[in-house]
C-alpha cells in the first residue's frame, strides 16, 4: 500500500478516537501524579466529539478531513491540550493538496510541518517531557520510511514503535514546560501524558490502516 484514500483515513481516525477513549482512565491516572489530572478527561471529551462528527460527515478530500479533525479537537477538548493536539492536525495542512488520497511522502511532510507548528505555538522542543518527545521520533521515522519508499502500513508500524520509544524516554526527563514543570523531580520515572496520547494515536493509525 503506497497511498491512503480519504475513506480509509476517516476510518483510521475513528479508530484513533476509540483508542483514546478506551485509555481515558490511564491518561488521567498518569496526569494526576504529574499534572492537573484532567488530561485523560479532556482527551476523551475531544475524541468522543471527533468520533461523533466523523460518523456523521462525509469528506471528499484528505485535507478537508484533517482540517475538520483539528478544528473539532480545538473546539471540544479545551485547554492547552486542545490547542496542541488540534495543531498536530491543522499545522501541516499547507503541505497537502486537495486530493482524495495521501501518499507516504505527503503524510510525512504533513506531520513534520505539524511538529514545527507545535514548537512555535507551545514554545517547546524535544527533551522537555512533552508530546513532542513521542511525536518527533514518530515523524522522523515516517520521513525515513518515505525516503526508502516503504509500504504505508510498515511505515506506520515503525512510526508507532518510535513513538513508544519516545514515551519510554520521557520517563527520565524532567518537565520543562506547562503546568507539570512545577513538579520537577516528581515527574522523573513517569511518562508524559501527552507523549502517551501521541503514541496511542500512532498505534491506532497503524492498526486502523487495514482494519
Amino acid at each position: 500500500m503506497k497511498t491512503i484514500t480519504v475513506t480509509t483515513l476517516q476510518r483510521m481516525m475513528i479508530h484513533v478516537a476509540d483508542e483514546i477513549i478506551a485509555n481515558e482512565s490511564y491518561l488521567t491516572e498518569v496526569d494526576t501524579v504529574i499534572g492537573d489530572g484532567d488530561h485523560g478527561i479532556g482527551m476523551k471529551r475531544g475524541f468522543q466529539a471527533l468520533k461523533n462528527m466523523l460518523e456523521k460527515t462525509a469528506f471528499d478530500t484528505v485535507d478537508f478531513l484533517l482540517k475538520a479533525v483539528g478544528i473539532e479537537l480545538v473546539k471540544t477538548m479545551g485547554g492547552a491540550s486542545g490547542v496542541i493536539f488540534g495543531t498536530m492536525f491543522i499545522g501541516g495542512l499547507n503541505k497537502l493538496s486537495p486530493s482524495d488520497t495521501i501518499s507516504l511522502d505527503e503524510l510525512a511532510a504533513y506531520f513534520d510541518e505539524g511538529v514545527s507548528a507545535i514548537k512555535r505555538r507551545g514554545k517547546a522542543k524535544a527533551g522537555e517531557k512533552t508530546m513532542l518527545d513521542a511525536l518527533i521520533p514518530a515523524v522522523e521515522s515516517l520521513k525515513q520510511s518515505a525516503e526508502e519508499q516503504s509500504d504505508m502500513q510498515d511505515a506506520l508500524e515503525k512510526a508507532y514503535t518510535m513513538a513508544e520509544g519516545g514515551v519510554e524516554a520521557s520517563k527520565s526527563m524532567k518537565s520543562r514546560v506547562g503546568r507539570s514543570k512545577n513538579f520537577q523531580d516528581a515527574t522523573l520515572g513517569l511518562p508524559d501524558p501527552g507523549a502517551i496520547s501521541t503514541s496511542l494515536i500512532f498505534k491506532a493509525l497503524f492498526e486502523g490502516v487495514n482494519a
